[in-house]
């Protein structure tokens, strides 16, 4: 993945190439094309990294800006997830989520809120890869928690489930 350093450097050159084909100059356009190619490049790995980044953390859309894997024509929509259900951990604290799968899904996004469920900031992300069990750790005992799950794949993020309450103990 190129650097912050030299991104910058690839945007001072593209500045100073477009400025110097604006002369029409056969040989400053070449450099202004050179200059373009370079800095799609340069984007591209960042992109790229970005999606990766997205795959095991699809929370890095709040924190960056960044908006990982654009649609594609082939990936189908995701439904709202069906039959999400929780269940007492192994461990007091803990909580075991199952939902009936769903084709194409690659992960599963899971919040678990806890307090006013309306108040976005009580929801804590976590994320499974699809097939794999979902137990969550480290939640008060003797409380009311709020559990929603949407699915992810190639073409994004699905719509999420309703909530779904559990008293954990």
């Amino acid at each position: 993945m190129a650097s912050a350093a030299e991104l910058l450097t690839t945007r001072e050159r593209l500045k100073y190439a477009h400025e110097g084909s604006l002369t029409h100059d056969s040989i400053k356009i070449q450099e202004r094309k050179a200059a373009e190619a370079e800095a799609v490049k340069k984007l591209d790995t960042v992109a790229a990294y970005y999606n990766l980044a997205a795959v095991s953390d699809p929370s890095v859309i709040q924190y960056t800006g960044f908006t990982p894997n654009a649609p594609r024509k082939g990936d189908p929509a995701l439904l709202m997830p069906q039959g999400v259900a929780i269940y007492q951990g192994p461990v007091s604290g803990s909580a075991a989520i199952t939902v009936n799968p769903l084709p194409g899904v690659i992960l599963w996004e899971l919040k678990v809120g806890e307090g006013d469920l309306s108040i976005e900031s009580n929801w804590r992300p976590h994320v499974f890869n699809a097939g794999e069990t979902m137990v969550v750790h480290g939640l008060t005992v003797d409380r009311e928690h709020g559990f929603r799950v949407r699915g992810h794949n190639r073409s994004g993020a699905g719509p999420w489930s309703p909530p779904v309450t559990f008293f954990l103990k």
